[in-house]
């Protein structure tokens, strides 16, 4: 920004107004390859400034030869100049086949960029409006805490790490109180039904007040370190919902209620008293109150991962965008669920994503209400029932009340859901990426084809360079600086070898323009006005090369030098000159062999982005030793999507599943969602199937009569249920 107001791009050739803008820039150097003289060009542009963002309007190019009027109008005095028309090679393999290269250093499209980010933004922002409405449970609640925080502030995210630490040491403490309690109250509850003998104090028949007042204390103590929980469970109540809290809040004082009135009635009229329910009551939070430290545990882990300084990799899932309806077209399904990574500096909204619920706390939180009912029509049939036999109408209707609920709290979804999760975040941060939460595994669980740059498979080091070979003149310096000029400013694996060759000296990589990848060819590029060629035999062979010392039949010499697979052939030529020609070795690391083969057993294919010719699925098959069917290279369309969104860094991404940039750890965390996902499932059927059987056998026992039912009952039912749910533990671990 000048001092008079005015506003700039880039050089100060292009000066900009509020309302509109006219600039002019000079001619770009015309390649002596083209045939024509140096040109003049003069560049009529239109851009619009509104609420300081910048959009494209229009732009009108004309080329006129050097030395010609100055008048734009005479169309006599212009010439119209196609390139393509001096490349023989371009009237073979057509346009369909070409496709411009992101220079991943020099060439950015601001206006794409701009739509791109708005495009992410607004899907973003409608996703979260979208969970923010429909996962109003506890883990809304938890994550509540740290919505407001931006972390991307070192003190912010060290106040935030600290709590998440403080609140798991609480957690811990609180998790051993009860364990303690609840141990106690189990002891007397199970012992005297195996015959075991107990002291008198301790047995509901013998000294009832001391029995009911040591349940109460128990229980009291119970709720005081459950006090956030029932407090939350209540006020969802007020907002006409319902969570675990929920129940367990009414559970606690439904049978706290119970017990103090049997306390007055012990008291005042020594009356005969039914069953108390507070060891599995206590059970049931110890359970709970598990499940939320192995919560707090795996988003304090996952928050260390998120807050590393230093670019990350995001996976995104093509959805219903226009990338992902080009993606499937290039993978030839309409049905495919395509990932693919991004880079990205800052990870947003982990915490929504972390604390968010699973699905079977949802679905139960829908059932909840009918649930309540239903315990309320079992105590008033209790009620009933003991009216009739001639017992207590409060009495007996408050034991099968607080026994149907303690049946209704989910300790099989509890253990189901959250140790299967905490279990594979903990062994992909270990990998090296992050899987946060359900969301993670709602995106990510269906992906059947991983999209994949050539960079993720031969990573620095995976291609070597076994012999160069200079054809004429040309030094084989010149000629490795030409083709790094244009191989690194394609990107891909084969920048990595070229630098390495230059010993990262930048003084010798020139400046390259017009990158463009021709189909199974290679790539071409101009770099100091001179058109240079890297690719295979069929690019030498389509472009009429010259090859001195033998034509055609001197290329049949270099592709003997192939003695293994494995082994490939780059040719450089350098204005239609064979000019060098490399042999390289291209060998697979154990680590990115091993996460393919686990992606293919998963039934997950690979579908690669590449602009060297030389990597097709029969290198692939050979150097991985995977199965072709299960590989597919992106054709020019379904490239260009891919370059598009992954060839510059994003500045957030929604934090779902993030990797360090290996495949090893995109491997695995791709894995761990699907078999998360098929968890989920198993784990819903039997909360349902537990839930069902035991709501039935509490509430049918409580209907018949206050004693029918005891506390040891429910113990063993809960232990057996407990034990079913490892089928899932079992199968997730």
């Amino acid at each position: 920004m000048s001092a008079n107001g005015d506003a700039y791009i880039g050089s100060k050739k292009r000066r900009l107004e509020q309302d509109e803008v006219s600039h002019e820039i000079e001619a770009l150097p015309t390649p002596n390859a083209w045939g024509v003289e140096p040109a003049n060009a003069k560049e009529v542009g239109h851009l619009r400034v509104a609420k300081g963002k910048i959009s494209f309007v229009r732009l009108n190019i004309s080329l006129r030869r050097a030395g010609g009027s100055d008048d734009y109008d005479k169309e006599d005095e212009q010439t119209e100049f196609n390139p393509a028309e001096h490349d023989p090679a371009d009237r073979v393999i057509g346009d369909d086949r070409k496709r411009k290269v992101q220079n991943r250093e020099n060439n950015v499209d601001l206006f794409a960029l701009e739509e791109q980010l708005k495009s992410r933004l607004n899907s973003m922002k409608k996703s979260n409006e979208e969970k923010s409405i429909e996962q109003e449970g506890d883990g809304w609640d938890k994550a509540q805490e740290y919505m407001h925080v931006d972390y991307r502030s070192a003190r912010d995210a060290e106040k935030v790490r600290f709590e998440l630490s403080e609140k798991t040491k609480k957690l811990m403490f609180s998790l051993t109180e009860l364990g303690i309690i609840m141990a106690m109250l189990c002891m007397i509850e199970i012992l005297p039904a195996f015959g075991l003998p107990l002291p008198a104090a301790f047995l509901p028949d013998k000294s009832p007040v001391t029995y009911l007042l040591l349940e109460l204390a128990a229980l009291a103590f119970a709720a005081y370190i459950s006090w956030n929980d029932i407090i939350g469970g209540l006020k969802k109540i007020l907002k006409r919902k319902c969570s675990t809290r929920t129940v367990i809040a009414v559970t606690i004082i439904a049978e706290m209620l119970h017990i103090i009135y049997m306390l007055a009635v012990s008291v005042t009229t020594h009356g005969s008293i039914s069953n108390s329910f507070a060891a599995p009551i206590c059970l049931a939070v110890w359970i709970y109150t598990f499940n939320r430290m192995l919560t707090t545990i795996r988003v304090a882990r996952g928050f260390n991962f998120v807050i590393r300084r230093g670019e990350k990799y995001a996976a995104a899932a093509a959805d219903d965008s226009p990338v992902a309806v080009d993606l499937r077209v290039a993978s030839g399904s309409q049905n495919s669920k395509i990932s693919y990574v991004v880079p990205v500096r800052h990870l947003s909204s982990y915490f929504q994503n972390a604390c968010r619920d699973d699905n079977c706390s949802l679905m139960m939180s829908k059932a909840y209400p009918y649930c309540l009912i239903a315990c309320v029509a079992t105590g008033l049939i209790g009620a009933l029932r003991g009216a009739l036999s001639g017992g207590s109408f409060l009495s007996t209707g408050l034991s099968a009340i607080c026994a149907s609920l303690v049946a209704c709290v989910p300790i099989t979804g509890l253990l189901c859901m959250e140790i299967p999760l905490y279990r594979a975040v903990k062994t992909q941060l270990d990998k090296g990426a992050l899987l946060n939460g359900w969301n993670a595994v709602e995106k990510f669980g269906d992906t059947d084809t991983l999209a994949l740059n050539t960079t993720d498979l031969f990573p620095r080091g995976s291609i070597r360079v076994r012999k160069a070979v200079t054809v004429s003149d040309m030094p084989v310096q010149q000629v490795t600086a030409a083709a790094a000029s244009v191989v690194i400013a394609s990107g891909g694996c084969l920048a990595e070898v070229f630098r390495s060759l230059l010993e990262d000296d930048k003084s010798l990589i020139g400046d390259a323009d017009s990158i463009t990848y021709e189909n199974e060819l290679g790539i071409s590029g101009w770099v100091n006005e001179k058109r240079i060629l890297v690719g295979n035999r069929s690019m030498m062979e389509t472009h009429r090369v010259i090859i001195p010392g033998g034509g055609l039949s001197r290329l049949d010499e270099f592709e003997a030098m192939r003695k293994r697979p494995g082994h490939q052939v780059l040719y450089v030529a350098v204005n239609n000159r064979l000019e060098g020609v490399f042999l390289l070795e291209y060998k697979a690391s154990n680590a990115i062999r091993n996460a393919l083969v686990q992606l293919i057993s998963d039934g997950t294919n690979i579908m690669v982005y590449t602009c060297d010719a030389n990597i097709d699925v029969r290198l692939l098959t050979d150097v991985f030793d995977i199965p072709s069917r299960y590989i597919s290279i992106l054709d020019n369309d379904g490239s260009r999507v891919y370059d598009s969104v992954t060839y510059a860094a994003e500045e957030e991404h929604e934090a779902l599943l993030a990797t360090n940039g290996t495949l090893r750890a995109l491997s695995g965390g791709i894995r761990a969602a699907v078999k998360l996902k098929e968890n989920q499932n198993l784990g819903m059927m039997i909360q349902m199937i537990c839930f069902g059987m035991g709501f039935l056998f509490v509430a049918g026992l409580s209907s018949i009569s206050s004693y029918a039912i005891d506390a040891a009952q429910i113990i063993v039912m809960q232990v057996v249920f407990v034990l079913i749910s490892l089928i899932s533990l079992v199968k997730a671990i």
